[in-house]
């Protein structure tokens, strides 16, 4: 009789002890959960509004009315989206490969992919410093600088932006010289932390040889740079890197461009 008694309360203790060890793990869990919670500039929309409020990034202004024009729904998908890392991680994959679809002799262009019914944009924007949209003829003899910028908006409100530049002499025929590349960003995820990685520039060989005509040479003036990206989401921190390269001819256009994972 003593040793099923003493059996019994082994067992029970037993259970006991799984339980509290059970509701340590739940409630050091949730204590983690808290403490993200707490120290996330967007794990809410109020919480998001007041990060716009004291941000110095450039548009935080802009970005908190527009924000706050989103009705409470849009509010809450908004915030959802930002801790999304399938989403953000696929985000600039939309616009690799873009450049081709330029228009002929376009300075100045843009273009924009939709996702999630609309509610995520997806842009890019290529311009040339100082000159019109539209040239039929390779750019005049001097320095000249091609950006090509991918942004995020949610909503309407542009939350990431990325931007790649190259700077070259143009002798009036061809680019003689890679001068050199730079890049900027702006943030405004409150979730995301990017880094900048420096920048590269490069001169790249072109040809052409058209039926039964002399073969034409020329260069491209090339740029590339790595983004280090880090998002902590629920405890776990998922790498976001990026690299942006762009290739830009002597007309100014960006011929190719892409923004993708590595």
């Amino acid at each position: 009789m003593k040793t099923h008694t003493m059996r019994g309360i082994a067992a029970a203790l037993g259970t006991v002890a799984i339980f509290a060890g059970t509701a340590s793990q739940v409630s050091a869990a949730e204590a983690q959960q808290t403490v993200a919670k707490q120290t996330d500039p967007a794990a809410t929309p109020a919480a998001y509004a007041k990060y716009l409020r004291h941000s110095h990034e450039e548009g935080a202004a802009d970005a908190l009315k527009q924000f706050q024009h989103l009705t409470r729904a849009e509010q809450n998908k908004f915030i959802g989206y930002l801790h999304d890392p399938a989403l953000l991680k696929s985000l600039f994959d939309k616009s690799a490969d873009q450049g081709n679809g330029a228009s002929t002799y376009a300075r100045n262009t843009s273009s924009t992919t939709s996702l999630r019914k609309g509610d995520v944009i997806i842009g890019q924007e290529r311009t040339v410093s100082g000159l019109s949209a539209a040239a039929s003829r390779p750019l005049p003899k001097g320095n000249h600088t091609v950006t090509n910028t991918t942004y995020v908006k949610y909503f309407g409100v542009k939350v990431i932006k990325l931007s790649l530049w190259v700077n070259f002499h143009s002798n009036g025929r061809d680019i003689t010289k890679a001068n050199f590349a730079d890049a900027g960003k702006k943030n405004l995820s409150g979730v995301i932390n990017i880094s900048k990685g420096t920048p590269k520039k490069s001169l790249s060989d072109w040809s052409w040889c058209p039926l039964h005509r002399p073969c034409t040479h020329g260069h491209n003036a090339d740029a590339s740079v790595v983004w280090e990206g880090s998002l902590v989401f629920r405890g776990s921190t998922f790498q976001l890197d990026k690299e942006q390269w762009m290739r830009a001819n002597v007309y100014g256009e960006v011929t190719q461009s892409y923004l993708h994972n590595i």
